[in-house]
C-alpha cells in the first residue's frame, strides 16, 4: 500500500492507507523495503499477531491476482521507484441514509439529520477524479457515507467503461440496505471481478439497534440480489465492545449464508473499541476471541462513557438498547 495505495476525497489525495497512523512515506517506504515494520501500520501488524488477516495481506493477495505480476518484479519496481497508483480508495461523499451508532455527522448526512443540525454534503468532484488513472486502476474501492446511496458511484464506474477497464478488481463498501434499480444492477454486473462488501455489525435486532433506522429483512434481501450479479458478496465485521458478545452468534450466521468476512475493529470512538469492557468479561471472551490487550484502568473508564452514550443515542432516536443488544446491557445491571 505505501507504494502503489492511494485514497481519494473531496480534498484530493490523502493518504496511502486510511489504517496507516501519522507518518513520513519516504520513511515507511524505506523501512520496508529494508524489512522493518513501521510503527505507523501497527493496525495490521497487531492483527497478524493474533492470528488474524489483516487489510494488507488481503490487499497484497488481491493485487497479486488482479496484477499478475512476479513479486520479484513488484520489488524492483518499489526499489527504482517506478510503481504508480494503481490500488485506489475513493470516499464518494457522506451522503448516507444511516445514523450507526459508532459513527458521526461528519461521515453521515443521516446523522446531521437526526442531531437537527444543516446538513453539509461533502462529494468528491470532477477535478479529483481527473487525478486518478482509471485506465490502469488494478484495485479500486468505493465507501462513503453509502455509496449506493449516492448517484456519484455510478459516474465513477462509467470512467473506467469508458477507459475499457472493466477487468479491474471492484469492493463496493455498503451497508446493505439500498435497493438497486435495474440499470444500476446492469452497469454493476459489467464488471467482472466486483466484490459488494457489506458492513455489517450484528444480525436481526442487533444489526438494526447498530444501524439505525435501517432493517435487517431489507439488508438479507439484498444479499440475495447481489448475489444475482457476482459471485463475490462478502463482510466487513465492524466490531465495538456493544457487539462483541454478539460474536458467535453473527460469525455462524456469515458462515451458514456462505459470507466471507474479515474484521473491522472500532477504534475511534475510543469508548465503543471492544477494550472498553470489564477485565471479567474480557477474560470470559478472551480464549475464543483473540482480539483483546492487556486491561487498563482506562478500559473501565471508557466503558462508562459508552453506556451514558448510548443513552444519549437512545433519546435522540427513540430506540431502546435494553431491548436491541440485552446481552450488552446486562453487564451493568
Amino acid at each position: 500500500m505505501p507504494f502503489y495505495g492511494a485514497e481519494f476525497h473531496k480534498k484530493g489525495y490523502t493518504t496511502p492507507c486510511c489504517l496507516m497512523t501519522t507518518h513520513n512515506i519516504d520513511e515507511v517506504r524505506q523501512e520496508m523495503l529494508a524489512g522493518i515494520k513501521p510503527k505507523s501500520c501497527n493496525k495490521c501488524w497487531s492483527l497478524e499477531d493474533k492470528g488474524i488477516k489483516s487489510d494488507r495481506q488481503i490487499k497484497n493477495e488481491a493485487y497479486d491476482l488482479y496484477a499478475d505480476v512476479d513479486i520479484n518484479q513488484v520489488i524492483n519496481n518499489c526499489k527504482s521507484g517506478t510503481f504508480s497508483q494503481q490500488i485506489i480508495k475513493i470516499f464518494t461523499s457522506n451522503l448516507c441514509n444511516s445514523a450507526c451508532v459508532t459513527c458521526d455527522p461528519k461521515s453521515s448526512t443521516y446523522w446531521q439529520s437526526v442531531l437537527n443540525v444543516p446538513i453539509k454534503f461533502d462529494t468528491i468532484g470532477n477535478l479529483t477524479l481527473d487525478q486518478i488513472d482509471f485506465a490502469n486502476i488494478k484495485m479500486l474501492q468505493l465507501v462513503g457515507g453509502e455509496p449506493l446511496y449516492d448517484k456519484n458511484i455510478f459516474n465513477i464506474l462509467q470512467r473506467l467503461i469508458d477507459n475499457n477497464n472493466t477487468t479491474c478488481f471492484i469492493s463496493v463498501v455498503t451497508n446493505g440496505s439500498v435497493k438497486l434499480t435495474d440499470k444500476q444492477l446492469d452497469m454493476l454486473s459489467k464488471f467482472k471481478n466486483l466484490n459488494i462488501c457489506i458492513s455489517i455489525d450484528g444480525i436481526g435486532p442487533v444489526f438494526e439497534y447498530l444501524r439505525f433506522p435501517l432493517k435487517w429483512a431489507n439488508v438479507t434481501e439484498n444479499i440475495t440480489q447481489f448475489k444475482k450479479i457476482t459471485n463475490y458478496v462478502g463482510v466487513s465485521y465492524t466490531l465495538s465492545n456493544i457487539n462483541i458478545l454478539y460474536y458467535d452468534e453473527t460469525i455462524q450466521w456469515f458462515k451458514k449464508n456462505n459470507l466471507s468476512y474479515n474484521h473491522n475493529l472500532v477504534t475511534t470512538p475510543a469508548y465503543f473499541n471492544i477494550n472498553a469492557l470489564p477485565s471479567g468479561i474480557k477474560n470470559s471472551l478472551s480464549e475464543s476471541i483473540k482480539l483483546f490487550r492487556p486491561h487498563t484502568e482506562n478500559d473501565d473508564v471508557l466503558f462508562k462513557l459508552s453506556l451514558e452514550k448510548l443513552k444519549e443515542q437512545d433519546l435522540l432516536k427513540g430506540t431502546n438498547a435494553a431491548v436491541s443488544i440485552p446481552k450488552f446491557i446486562q453487564l451493568f445491571l
